[in-house]
C-alpha cells in the first residue's frame, strides 16, 4: 500500500471527499452541505498549521517521510531534497553528539522530547526552532515521530545580543577590577580543570606566563559553543594546584572555603563556594581579592606583638615562636636566661625613666657582645635571653658569659650619673636539657636561681641535680599543703622568765611540723621556702589562731602569763587583710588583746615604711604590743626604734650567745642602754649558761627566754611548768 506522506495535503482532502460523496451522500443535501463545512474547516486548519507551525514526519532510522509547505520556507529546500533524506541536512554543528543522543534515547523510548535546536538553511544561515518531537504509532505496525517547531530564531538573536552585552560588561569589570574569577569543573576523564579564568589579576599574572585568560567569547555564546576545560597546572603551579585541590575536597561536602595565595608578589584572598545543579555539585566559583596591602599591614602588625617596644628586641611571644621553630628542625641551640641584679633598687630610687635608659644601654651592650652569634629577646622587666643556634662547646659558652657579666658591670652614665648594675645567668642546652621550650626554659630558670642564690653575679651551667632541688622544692610545697590540710603542724611554747622576780613573762609560740607522723622538721627548714612560695600566709593565720586560743584556754585555766608570743613574716604584714584577721581571731578566740605580743623582724623596715608605720599603730591601738624581734642580726637602726610604735626589744642569740667573747659585751650592754632609754622592755633571746645569766643580771637585762631556764615546752607542760631554783 502506498504511503500517506508521499500525498499532497489538499489532494488527500479532495479523494476523501469524493469517494464520501460518491459512495452515500450523493441524494442528501443537508448532509453534503455539513460534510463541505467540515472540509472547509479542516483545510482552514492545514492552512493555519502551514503558516505557523513547520512539521517533519521521521521514521525510526532517521529518515524525512513528510515535510510541510513551512518546513520548506524556513530551511530554503522543497520537498523532493528533504523527503528521503535525514536531519543531518539541516544540522548547522551547533550541539554535541550527546545532544541528539539524549534526544534519540528519548524518542525511542516512547517520550515526548522537547527542546530548542539550532539548524543550517540551504544558504548557510542558522535558525533556531522551538521543538516537541512526538512518538506516534501507526496500528501497531511501525512507530513515526511528528515533529513540531515554531521558529524562535528573532528571540535567539535578542538573546545572543543580551548575553554578548553581558559578556561585554563582564569583561569591562573583569578586567578593570583588581580580582580574579574561576570556574572549576570536571573533564571527560573526571579531572578538575579551569573552564573559567579570568579578571585583572588573572589577567596579569597569565600574561607573564605568556597565557590569555579562560572566558566565553561573543561567537562561542553565538554558537552555543561549549568552553573547553584547561589542566590546572597550565595556568597555575603543581604547589597551588594541589592546595586548589585540597580545598575542592571540601568544597564538593557542599561547604563554603577560603584561603590564602599568593601569585608572584600579590597576596590573594580567595573564596570558593560550590555549584549545586540537580541537588548535586558540579563544580564550584572561586573569588580572589588582592589583600597584598592588608596581609603586608596584619605582617607588621604580627611583627610589633613579637618586639619589645622598650628595648626594640624581639618579647616573649617571639622567644617561644623561635625556639619551637628550632626544636622542629632539630637544631641544637644554647639558652642563656640574664637577669639584672638590683634593678629593681635603682628603678625604684631613681625612677623609671632613670630605669628604662639603664635598660636600653643593656640591651645595647648585650646586643654588641653577642652581635653575630645570638638574638636577644627581653621576656620580662629585668629579664632577658640569648638564644645561640648551633653547636658549642659548653665550657666556652660558660666562658663567654662570664666575660658578658664583666662587660655588664662596666659604668653605665645617665643624665650625668654613674650607674652601676651586674648580672646572673642561667645556661641550657637543646638536645641536653630537654626536648621542648617549656623544658629548656625550666632549665635554664633552676640554672639561673642557683647563680643568684650563690651570691649573683655569676653563670653556671644547667645540671641535674638543680633539677633534684627543684623536685625537691615541688615536693616539699606539695608536703606544706597537705600538713596544712591535715594538722600535721602543732606549736610549741618558749618562757620568757623575768630574772628580778623569778617569774614567767609570757611563752613565744613556736612552730613544729610533725611531717606525715614521722619526723619532726624544725622552722628553718621550711620558714624560708614557705615565705618564697607564699604559703608563710596560711602557716602564720595557724600560728596566731592556734597561739591565741590556747592562751585565752589557759587563762580560763589560771595559768599565770603576762603576754603570748606570735613571730609575723613581713610578707603577712604586706596583706590588705591583716589587720582584719587578727581583729577576727581575737573575736573568735576571746583573748584579751593586751595578752598578744607580735615579734617583727628588722627586715620588715626594708617594705614601705608610711604603710608599716600606719599598720604598727592600728595594732597599737587595738591594744597589743609590738616587739622588735633578732635585734642585732642584720643592719640595726636605733632611729627606727624611736619612730615606731615598738614596746619590746628581743636581743639576737647570736650576740647574747657571744657575749662574753670578744666585743660582743659592749654591744649588748649598749643595746640594753639604749633600750632602757627609749623606754622598752629589753629581752635577751638564746640564754643557755649561768656566766651569761650574771651578765644580764649586772647589765640590767631582767628578762631572758633560752634553754638554760627551759626547751620550748609542749602545750600540756605549759600548767604544770614551775622554775627551778
Amino acid at each position: 500500500m502506498e504511503s500517506v506522506f508521499n500525498t499532497n495535503t489538499d489532494e488527500l482532502l479532495y479523494k476523501v471527499k469524493t469517494a464520501i460523496f460518491n459512495e452515500s451522500l450523493g441524494s442528501d443535501i443537508a448532509l453534503q452541505e455539513k460534510l463541505d463545512d467540515a472540509f472547509f474547516k479542516m483545510e482552514l486548519m492545514d492552512y493555519a498549521v502551514n503558516e505557523t507551525m513547520i512539521i517533519a514526519v521521521t521514521n525510526k532510522v532517521g529518515q524525512i517521510l513528510f515535510v510541510n509547505d513551512r518546513f520548506c520556507q524556513i530551511t530554503g529546500y522543497c520537498k523532493e531534497e528533504l523527503i528521503g533524506n535525514t536531519h543531518r541536512i539541516i544540522n548547522s554543528k551547533t550541539h554535541p553528539e550527546a545532544f541528539f543522543k539524549n534526544m534519540w534515547s528519548t524518542i525511542l523510548n516512547g517520550h515526548t522530547w522537547t527542546g530548542e535546536i539550532c539548524n543550517r538553511r540551504k544558504n548557510g544561515e542558522l535558525y533556531w526552532v522551538k521543538t516537541y518531537i512526538i512518538p506516534v504509532e501507526n496500528n501497531g505496525y511501525d512507530t513515526y515521530f511528528l515533529s513540531i517547531r515554531t521558529d524562535i530564531t528573532i528571540e535567539k538573536e535578542k538573546e545572543i545580543l543580551l548575553q554578548s552585552k553581558l559578556l561585554s560588561s563582564f569583561e569591562t569589570v573583569a578586567h578593570h577590577i583588581n580580582n580574579l574569577v574561576f570556574k572549576v569543573e570536571k573533564d571527560s576523564e573526571n579531572n578538575y580543570g579551569f573552564s573559567l579564568l579570568t579578571g585583572k589579576l588573572a589577567s596579569e599574572f597569565l600574561a607573564k606566563k605568556g597565557l590569555q585568560t579562560i572566558q566565553p567569547s561573543i561567537n562561542s555564546i553565538k554558537n552555543k559553543i561549549l568552553i573547553p576545560i584547561y589542566n590546572m597546572n597550565t595556568y597555575i603551579s603543581e604547589e597551588m594546584t594541589n592546595r586548589l585541590l585540597f580545598n575542592l575536597k571540601k568544597v564538593i561536602t557542599g561547604e563554603k572555603v577560603s584561603y590564602k595565595e599568593w601569585l608572584d608578589d600579590r597576596c590573594i584572598h580567595i573564596t570558593i563556594s560550590p555549584i549545586e545543579t540537580n541537588g548535586t555539585i558540579s563544580g564550584a566559583i572561586g573569588i580572589g581579592n588582592d589583600i597584598t596591602e592588608l596581609e603586608s599591614a596584619r605582617t607588621k602588625l604580627t611583627e610589633l606583638a613579637y618586639r619589645d617596644h622598650l628595648t626594640n628586641t624581639f618579647n616573649t611571644a617571639a622567644l617561644e615562636r623561635d625556639i619551637v621553630q628550632v626544636i622542629n628542625e632539630n637544631t641544637p641551640f644554647s639558652f642563656l636566661y640574664i637577669d639584672l641584679d638590683r634593678f629593681k633598687n635603682i628603678n625604684d630610687s631613681l625612677g623609671h625613666f632613670t630605669g628604662d635608659s639603664l635598660l636600653k644601654l643593656v640591651t645595647a651592650r648585650i646586643k654588641d657582645f653577642y652581635n653575630t652569634t645570638g638574638e636577644l629577646y627581653r621576656i620580662g622587666g629585668d629579664e632577658f635571653v640569648v638564644l645561640i643556634k648551633g653547636e658549642t662547646e659548653r665550657t666556652k659558652m660558660l666562658e663567654n658569659a662570664k666575660l658578658l657579666i664583666q662587660k655588664v658591670e662596666e659604668p653605665f652614665n645617665i643624665e650625668e650619673m654613674e650607674i652601676h648594675i651586674s648580672c646572673s645567668i642561667g645556661i641550657a642546652f637543646f638536645p641536653l636539657h630537654g626536648s621542648s621550650y617549656k623544658e629548656i626554659h625550666r632549665a635554664a630558670d633552676l640554672a639561673l636561681n642557683i647563680s643568684k642564690e650563690n651570691g649573683k653575679r655569676n653563670a653556671v651551667l644547667f645540671d641535674l641535680k638543680h633539677m633534684e632541688g627543684y623536685v625537691n622544692k615541688v615536693s616539699l610545697e606539695s608536703d606544706i599543703r597537705s600538713g596544712l590540710d591535715k594538722h600535721e603542724f602543732y606549736l610549741v611554747y618558749q618562757p620568757k622568765v623575768n630574772l628580778k622576780r623569778g617569774t614567767i613573762e609570757g611563752y613565744e609560740a613556736l612552730i613544729r611540723w610533725n611531717k606525715k607522723g614521722k619526723e619532726i622538721i624544725p622552722p628553718n627548714d621550711f620558714i624560708p621556702f614557705a615565705e618564697e612560695t607564699g604559703l608563710i600566709i596560711s602557716i602564720g593565720k595557724y600560728v596566731l589562731e592556734e597561739a591565741c586560743r590556747q592562751a585565752a584556754l589557759w587563762i580560763k585555766q589560771g595559768v599565770r602569763f603576762k603576754t603570748i608570743s606570735v613571730n609575723i613574716s613581713p610578707i603577712e604584714l604586706e596583706q590588705n587583710d591583716f589587720l582584719a584577721n587578727v581583729h577576727t581571731i581575737l573575736e573568735k578566740t576571746g583573748l584579751p588583746p593586751h595578752y598578744l605580743e607580735i615579734e617583727l623582724t628588722e627586715n620588715v623596715l626594708m617594705k614601705n615604711m608610711e604603710r608599716l608605720l600606719k599598720i604598727l599603730h592600728d595594732l597599737e591601738s587595738m591594744g597589743i604590743i609590738l616587739a622588735m624581734d633578732d635585734f642585732g642580726s642584720g643592719f640595726s637602726n636605733f632611729r627606727y626604734l624611736s619612730e615606731l610604735p615598738i614596746h619590746t626589744l628581743k636581743i639576737d642569740r647570736s650576740l647574747t650567745s657571744q657575749v662574753l667573747i670578744g666585743r660582743d659585751a659592749v654591744i649588748v650592754s649598749s643595746i640594753i642602754n639604749i633600750g632602757h632609754s627609749l623606754g622598752l622592755e629589753v629581752v635577751a633571746e638564746g640564754v643557755e649558761t649561768a656566766e651569761v645569766i650574771e651578765f644580764l643580771r649586772e647589765n640590767d637585762c631582767h628578762t631572758v627566754q633560752g634553754y638554760y631556764f627551759s626547751k620550748p615546752l609542749e602545750v600540756h607542760q605549759v600548767p604544770e611548768f614551775v622554775l627551778g631554783n
